[in-house]
């Protein structure tokens, strides 16, 4: 019993670090005032050495605690630190004119997203390689197709949003309004693409889920709280797709549906799995 509520415990604490530990380092932001970027990513850096041995000596020594093998879901475990990063910055992307005077923010985040998106792909290549979700035939091709398409977009998205303040400052310097700018360069083909790849992406992190937890790998909480997050997000990217190709408004009260179509809520739902990995005792049916 006490064993019970000790993971319900370190359950909740996990799923809820990214944001807790974002909230710690977010005094170091380079969005506020008086901040400079050195110190974020110093403070940043240390909070991830200190995380990561935490993990790792809890991992091996206490290893028969946990469903083994630990790797995949340590890998997730670092895509967490990597939104934990992104929550310490504690601004949405700056797209106004003040982006031209520091674009080493914007930089740094779409840095992070970066590697959060090869931690993902390394993720997936241990699954593969390793036949950790035992696919046979179609199933296996298909689950390859619906990790490579969204891989491609999502990485081309985030290096097509890495070069914002560049686009920005070339438009500018052609005499173009600032406020023209943004539909630009996130133009209707750029709005399709990522539509399409974020719809997929939602697709193979709902049947991820699903495949893992009938393979005993999470508890049944799971698949049922990352269904509710994935149909959203696949809600999203149809509105998304609506939105770019045939000026659809949704209702404001369908307004938060943007919110799911941030790069960075995949990545929370990646390492919600690898969370539900390190918490699931083995030989626990459910």
């Amino acid at each position: 019993m006490l064993s019970t509520i000790l993971r319900t415990v370190v359950t909740i604490f996990l799923l809820i670090f990214p944001f807790l530990g974002g909230a710690f380092i977010s005094k170091y932001s380079p969005y506020k005032e008086g901040n400079n970027m050195t110190d974020f990513i110093f403070v940043y850096g240390a909070f991830i050495l200190v995380a990561a041995f935490i993990l790792f000596y809890i991992t091996c020594r206490f290893r028969s605690s946990f469903v083994q093998p630990t790797r995949p879901a340590v890998i997730l475990f670092f895509i967490g630190l990597i939104m934990l990063g992104i929550a310490g910055l504690a601004a949405p992307p700056d797209l106004g004119i003040k982006m031209l005077e520091h674009p080493e923010r914007e930089h740094c985040r779409y840095i992070i997203l970066l590697i959060g998106a090869i931690l993902f792909g390394l993720y997936f290549l241990d699954l593969f390689l390793n036949d950790r979700l035992q696919l046979k035939g179609a199933q296996k091709w298909i689950m390859i197709l619906l990790f490579i398409i969204p891989m491609v977009e999502l990485i081309w998205e985030l290096l097509h949003h890495y070069s914002y303040p560049e686009g920005l400052k070339e438009w500018v310097g052609k005499g173009n309004k600032i406020e023209d700018f943004n539909k630009n360069y996130d133009d209707r083909r750029v709005g399709t693409i990522g539509a399409i790849g974020r719809f997929l992406l939602f697709i193979l992190i709902l049947g991820l889920s699903v495949t893992l937890y009938k393979l005993r790998k999470t508890r049944i909480w799971n698949p049922i709280l990352l269904s509710v997050f994935c149909i959203l997000g696949m809600a999203s990217a149809c509105t998304m797709f609506l939105f770019f190709n045939f000026q659809f408004q949704p209702e404001k009260a369908l307004g938060f549906l943007f919110i799911f179509f941030i790069p960075g809520i995949p990545f929370i739902l990646m390492y919600w799995i690898g969370a539900a990995m390190l918490t699931k005792k083995p030989g626990q049916i459910s």
